[in-house]
């Protein structure tokens, strides 16, 4: 452990690397320059260029310098560590950024000998943030140029080590009066007083792909605690480590243990098997967590004299359904905003009650129920229609109603009446956009979209918008005819799970709002199933063929 190590007698070493891109794995090392500080004074320097495993992109050459002619020649990044590890020994690292540095330092020494550097590292940018405040930058630049050091950075290694090490001696001063007299007491004041205990579960996630997918966090009984998502699996994992760990509240990080991923090629199939997993594990970090009810839908009885708008759960067999929805506060905001427009009833007592004048609602003008008469009924029921034409594309011209009714509030500072119309366009936006969604997905009933690239493809079967079916595979299997029969079969039951008019649950409806977002925004390929399975197995194998790119028969050699 390197937290008791003294500021004023012990062993620093400031640090500094170029790469060839961001993520430690993919990217190279292709330059370590460093500093060593003893007792507050610089005593050594370290710098080596190092043969990268892939060519240098021409915007880091233009930035560093570094030329791939320059490394051509240079040791490998194994001999290079061993180096920079005998030149630190006993010392504390210290970088600018250092969740850069150290990613891909930390990422090496993993591959070269089974652990991550020693903690704490400290962080020059986030000391200078706690000691300069009011400073409107903190990049090394600005910082050399604040402390008046004689090396300015140029983005070259060596040199950005040393004008790291000159602004750090710079803070040593700084930090003694302040009563901060070891590495442990600045790990504490930038944050990062328990960073040991996350650095050493790095190792866990050496080993993960460099591709999309799906991560669980598994504690130490096997529980999963966290599921995750992302573009890169090694590189957005990694990143939960170098967070700043508070010691007295667990993180998914803290309780961790063992991680279990999954590859995907396709972002839609990555962000539903998520979501599906947080439903089967209810996992105790993942705060936004469905909530697993039952669709919500709006139901007018038509058949009544004085129907009324209400929110229900149930699939009610009589009148007009309006549904599903998500949001149970956006239902009965709306609702109750197109009572009172609309003059409709807002209670569920008798109508005989309500037309007494016995309605406690009425009463207390909490329900806009207008007289009785044969006048009156007719223009309730145009009330109900209006109401009922606002969810069949006419809400344009009520949302404008709201929207004046609430600047006319506002401007006669009426402000809680200003609040419920701004609340009642917000209901109303949610509600019209969840209907739009349930009526595009029951107009395509099955449909199966296709993702994936030129290795592997996903085949996601749809039922009025919900996920039915997943087919995932590689490029030898979909050049073969078990693909084929996978998404033919898969096909087929769709279609009877369709003639089954099947009921939508918490857990369709959230998967029906996903997809349907996710294809308006990203348009992948799309097969509309017409209810002829074998005709839309071919078009489905033709559209993974152009995925895939894929030549469609192959030539023999004559």
């Amino acid at each position: 452990m390197l937290g008791p190590t003294s500021l004023t007698t012990g062993a620093f070493v400031t640090v500094d690397i170029e790469t060839t891109g961001c993520r430690p794995g993919t990217s190279s090392i292709i330059e370590i320059g460093a500093v060593r500080i003893e007792a507050g004074v610089i005593t050594g320097h370290f710098s080596r260029l190092v043969r990268p495993t892939e060519p240098i992109p021409p915007a880091i050459g233009r930035l560093t310098g570094i030329t791939g002619v320059m490394v051509s020649q240079a040791p490998g990044v194994l001999d290079v560590m061993d180096e920079f590890r005998l030149f630190a020994s006993e010392a504390v690292l210290v970088a600018h950024n250092h969740r850069f540095d150290m990613s891909f330092l930390d990422y090496e020494a993993e591959r070269t000998w089974g652990s991550p550097f020693a903690r704490p590292v400290l962080d020059t940018l986030t000391l200078a943030r706690r000691l300069h405040p009011q400073l409107q930058r903190h990049n090394l630049r600005d910082l050399a140029a604040f402390y008046q050091t004689p090396t300015a950075p140029n983005h070259r290694a060596h040199v950005d080590a040393l004008a790291t090490a000159e602004v750090f001696v710079r803070m040593l001063a700084e930090l003694d009066p302040a009563g901060i007299t070891t590495a442990a007491d600045v790990a504490r004041l930038c944050g990062v007083a328990q960073q040991s205990r996350l650095a050493r579960k790095l190792t866990l996630t050496t080993h993960l792909p460099d591709t999309p997918g799906i991560y669980l966090f598994r504690d130490v009984k096997g529980r999963v605690v966290y599921v995750g998502r992302a573009k890169c699996l090694r590189t957005r994992v990694r990143n939960q480590f170098y967070a700043p760990d508070d010691h007295t509240s667990p993180s998914p990080a803290s309780e961790v243990e063992t991680i279990q991923h999954f590859p995907l090629v396709s972002a839609l199939d990555a962000a539903l098997l998520q979501a599906r997993m947080q439903d089967r594990y209810q996992p105790t970090f993942n705060k936004d967590g469905h909530q697993r009810r039952r669709p919500l839908y709006l139901h007018v009885d038509t058949t009544s004299a004085y129907p009324s708008l209400r929110p229900t759960r149930r699939r009610l067999r009589t009148g007009e359904l309006l549904g599903p929805l998500s949001s149970e506060w956006a239902a009965t905001t709306i609702a109750d905003a197109l009572s009172e427009f609309f003059g409709l009833r807002q209670c569920r007592c008798p109508i005989e009650r309500c037309l007494g004048k016995d309605c406690a609602r009425r009463v207390d003008r909490h329900c806009t129920m207008g007289a009785d008469g044969e006048a009156a009924r007719e223009a309730y029921e145009a009330g109900v229609r209006a109401a009922l034409a606002i969810f069949d594309g006419d809400g344009t011209e009520f949302r404008e109603m709201l929207r004046l009714a609430q600047e006319r509030c506002a401007k006669s500072e009426r402000y809680e009446d200003a609040a419920r119309y701004r609340d009642s366009i917000r209901a109303l936006d949610r509600t019209l956009s969840a209907l739009g969604t349930a009526r595009r997905a029951c107009s395509e009933g099955v449909v199966a979209i296709i993702e994936g690239d030129e290795q592997r493809v996903t085949v996601l079967v749809t039922v009025r918008g919900w996920l039915l079916a997943t087919i995932r595979c590689g490029r030898d299997e979909a050049g073969g005819d078990e693909l084929r029969v996978r998404v033919d079969l898969a096909l087929r039951r769709a279609v009877r799970t369709l003639k089954g008019n099947p009921t939508v649950t918490a857990g369709r409806l959230r998967e029906m709002a996903m997809i349907d977002s996710y294809r308006r925004q990203h348009h992948p390929v799309t097969v509309v199933v017409d209810g002829v399975p074998d005709e839309a197995t071919k078009s489905v194998m033709s559209a993974v063929r152009r995925v895939m790119r894929m030549p469609k028969r192959r030539h023999g050699v004559a």
